[in-house]
């Protein structure tokens, strides 16, 4: 037996809205109530901040980007000392531990290319604390690695050596009076400028100095304002909460109300029938 099936308009799908409209809407404003209440049983949390200006440099590639701090700031890395030095292992797992503190912490790179730190706790001290710890913790991995340190000493003492090399020369030149950087230099020294000297004497320079701080990792001085203690405290969001919960729900009841309506058309046909008995066997809920 054939059913000819007419066509879903909207007046139909407005009629099965206004069958559940009872549903449809007390689902939502119970939902979103519920959300509310949540958000006000919720515990007050407080913010602390830093900012860290992370230097660049162009001659020790060992000292890290901005970029790669912020990254580095929520990596095992820096969580594990942090949750080892605060006791936040709570009975849970290292993993468990690492990701609750992950989630409680927030570095960011500024246009300025100051690195933003937050770090959130149930009380001001605990979230200055947290903050401190984060930047210690993340200070030390700044130190060079064993091979890392001893290719930064070797890199030295050539630069220190070069150095020295190359201010004996541009000593002599400048004693022989050599005024015409156009012109050859003595024997040896053919086709040498003062120019080409100087920028030796600044690029060996730059490494001396810059090497040295590299193996002693970066300090506190990056630290350009130290965490706060905050004062207030930052209350969870409950409108949006009870906005986003009402919405869910309606939509999921819309989506509900509308399936159940095609599931009991498709019975009058038969064909639907069998699938849907087959369907249901399946499941378990019919022999």
């Amino acid at each position: 037996m054939n059913i000819e099936k007419e066509p879903v308009g909207l007046i139909d799908l407005l009629i099965v809205v206004a069958e559940n409209i009872k549903l449809l809407v007390m689902g939502p404003v119970l939902a979103g109530l519920v959300a509310l209440g949540v958000g006000f049983a919720m515990d007050k949390s407080f913010t602390s901040e830093a900012i860290l200006s992370v230097p660049q440099s162009t001659v020790v590639t060992s000292i890290p980007t901005a970029a790669q701090a912020v990254t580095m700031m929520t990596s095992p890395l820096v969580l594990d000392p942090v949750i080892r030095s605060l006791n936040l292992t709570q009975g849970r797992s290292p993993e468990a531990a690492r990701i609750e503190l992950a989630r409680h912490i927030k570095a960011t790179v500024g246009k300025d290319g100051l690195v933003r730190l937050k770090a959130t706790a149930k009380s001001p001290q605990e979230a200055q604390n947290l903050s401190n710890a984060v930047i210690d913790a993340w200070l030390k991995t700044t130190l060079p690695m064993p091979q890392d340190r001893a290719d930064l000493e070797k890199r030295l003492s050539y630069a220190q050596t070069s150095l020295a090399a190359v201010r004996g020369l541009l000593a002599r030149l400048t004693a022989e009076g050599t005024a015409n950087l156009a012109k050859p230099l003595t024997r040896g020294e053919a086709g040498v400028s003062l120019i080409a000297v100087g920028e030796l004497q600044a690029r060996y320079l730059a490494e001396v100095l810059s090497i040295p701080r590299a193996l002693q990792g970066l300090t506190r001085d990056v630290v350009v304002q130290p965490p706060t203690l905050p004062i207030d405290a930052v209350a969870p969001k409950k409108g949006l909460m009870a906005i986003l919960a009402s919405l869910g729900t309606g939509f999921a009841l819309l989506l509900w109300v509308f399936a159940r309506k095609a599931w009991m058309g498709a019975s009058q046909d038969p064909l639907a029938a069998d699938k849907q008995s087959r369907f249901k066997k399946a499941l378990g809920f019919s022999n």
